[in-house]
């Protein structure tokens, strides 16, 4: 009996016995003995469940558990989530953008038909489109890069976009010709902290997230010589 409890709990479980061993000697009604019942009973649980050790143990073991996590972040810092459609893809771009608030985004828009047309088939794009204007109208910078595909649509599409962004300072637009008749891989990188990769097949699209520097980093790297060997987009004169 090392510690103050169990020491007050021999002398509980002494006074309980002794207790009671009155009350039954001088006839003492159950009202009277009732204080030492529950002061023994507490006595045996409280043998039985040392509740001040678990939770002395219990906080340590979170302490413990929370460095575990922290260390296992630090060496894991690449992070890659997977998104089954179009919905989920674009939902967790504009997620991204609310609530990560990157201050850059490089976009690669890589489809045969024009945005407008995948718009118009896909809702969840739609709204991530938009959403990317509304961002880099609240001070958002944006680089895109366009592949004109072998749409006809395509014909003069950026030139008419430029002209409805010219209000847009920090959003940029430039055009490449790529006109394979198959939908190449289309990404957004934040920052240079995570790139969002889109692959299209039909008419689905899934994707992946790669939370990593030096991934995204590389990303960029690639995204760069292709933005410097682009088309610039003008607006066009009256």
């Amino acid at each position: 009996m090392e510690r103050w409890d169990e020491r007050g709990l021999a002398i509980a479980c002494i006074v309980a016995v002794g207790g009671s061993v009155t009350a039954a000697l001088f006839g003492l009604s159950a009202a009277w003995q009732m204080p030492f019942l529950f002061t023994a009973v507490y006595a045996i649980l409280r043998s039985l469940v040392p509740l001040t050790a678990s939770r002395r143990e219990l906080a340590t073991l979170h302490a413990e558990v929370e460095l575990l996590r922290r260390d296992f972040d630090r060496v894991n810092s690449s992070r890659i989530e997977h998104y089954p459609d179009a919905s989920a893809f674009y939902q967790a771009e504009i997620d991204y953008l609310v609530n990560r608030h990157p201050r850059h985004m490089d976009a690669w828009y890589m489809r045969l038909e024009t945005p407008d047309d995948f718009r118009a088939s896909t809702a969840a794009f739609s709204d991530y489109f938009q959403a990317v204007l509304d961002w880099a109208g609240n001070g958002g910078s944006v680089r895109r890069l366009f592949c004109l595909g072998s749409s006809r649509g395509y014909a003069g599409w950026t030139v008419r976009h430029r002209e409805e962004t010219r209000h847009l300072r920090s959003y940029s637009i430039r055009e490449v010709t790529w006109p394979i008749k198959a939908d190449l891989m289309s990404m957004a990188i934040m920052d240079t902290s995570a790139v969002f990769l889109a692959f299209t097949v039909g008419d689905r699209v899934q994707g992946m997230r790669i939370e990593d520097r030096e991934a995204a980093a590389y990303f960029k790297a690639y995204f760069d010589r292709h933005w410097e060997n682009a088309r610039e987009v003008r607006i066009a004169t009256p």
